[in-house]
């Protein structure tokens, strides 16, 4: 599966020949009324190479020929295609993007519009494998916590929660690839999905490159990759590791194997080694992800993450 930019530079190739194609298919019928606009537009395009060759000579007579030439012929060719019905500027190319003629790239730098496509594309995979349309700061409720002690902790669940929201909120506003990572943990149902899920619509809209997915679906996909079941052009495994924004959501809720466990211990310290954020969403205390992963793993989570412990009860449950 190719990656999102990968994806965004199809599309520009598909907007480029097609409007190049057009632009053809227009010359090319009004060149079946008018053979003499057929033999002016083979004469102009030959003049190209012609000046170039005339310029190497120096010989400065003949190229002030073929300039009179030349205007001579566009103006005639402008004279057919008005009896034709048509312009020079109707038989341009129209490109969807004018800026950098949906080629992605003025200059050195990525076009605007190259930029928004990945957006969208980004957008568009992540609500394919979330409920990220309704993961928003705005929709955040946190009336479901007002009242509430946690069971667990004895924590006011509506203080917690409010900080929490509001952490993440300027987190989102300022992030940037040297935000730190995160590890939102406490029980099941507490709204941890929902606030990463609103972190990476904000990273994504300042177009960063967001991969999220659930552990369990994140390891498989690498362990098909690595033992040679999953067939793919893409690597899910250098998607993860090189990320701009990585999102392990549920961690702990996979089939744990040696495979797995070695395999979080990778991403992870990748990540730390490579100065880029991830945010950990988990149902598991800390003394959990020791007994799970391992100390090499608790160490890197507890010197490198911050960490943010949900409160309350389950929401999905006071919901229904």
């Amino acid at each position: 599966m190719p990656t999102n930019y990968e994806r965004a530079k199809q599309v520009l190739d598909r907007r480029r020949e097609t409007a190049e194609r057009e632009a053809e298919q227009k010359t090319e019928e009004l060149e079946l009324l008018s053979p003499e606009l057929r033999a002016l537009n083979r004469k102009l395009s030959a003049a190209g190479l012609k000046a170039v060759q005339l310029a190497i000579t120096g010989d400065q007579a003949a190229m002030d020929r073929l300039r009179d030439e030349n205007l001579a012929d566009q103006e005639r060719r402008r004279e057919i295609l008005e009896s034709l019905g048509s312009s020079e500027e109707a038989l341009e190319v129209h490109y969807t993007c004018p800026v950098c003629n949906d080629t992605g790239v003025v200059g050195n730098h990525y076009c605007d519009c190259f930029k928004r496509l990945v957006k969208s594309l980004q957008t568009e995979n992540l609500n394919a494998v979330s409920p990220a349309g309704d993961s928003t700061f705005d929709n955040f409720n946190l009336a479901y916590y007002q009242g509430v002690t946690d069971p667990e902790t004895g924590v006011d669940a509506y203080a917690r929660m409010g900080q929490i929201v509001s952490y993440c909120e300027a987190y989102a506003e300022d992030f940037g690839l040297s935000s730190p990572s995160l590890i939102l943990y406490g029980n099941t149902g507490l709204g941890k999905t929902h606030l990463s899920l609103a972190i990476a619509n904000k990273a994504i809209e300042k177009g960063f490159n967001v991969v999220y997915g659930s552990a369990h679906n994140l390891l498989s996909e690498i362990e098909k990759e690595h033992f040679g079941r999953l067939k793919t052009d893409d690597s899910p495994e250098d998607n993860v590791l090189n990320a701009d924004l990585l999102i392990l959501d549920d961690l702990g809720a996979e089939f744990s194997t040696s495979f797995t466990v070695s395999m979080v211990y990778n991403i992870i310290n990748t990540r730390i080694l490579k100065g880029l954020p991830t945010i950990i969403s988990t149902n598991l205390w800390y003394d959990e992800i020791s007994d799970k992963y391992g100390n090499r793993v608790y160490s890197r989570i507890i010197g490198n993450y911050t960490p943010l412990e949900f409160a309350g009860r389950d929401v999905r449950q006071l919901k229904n």
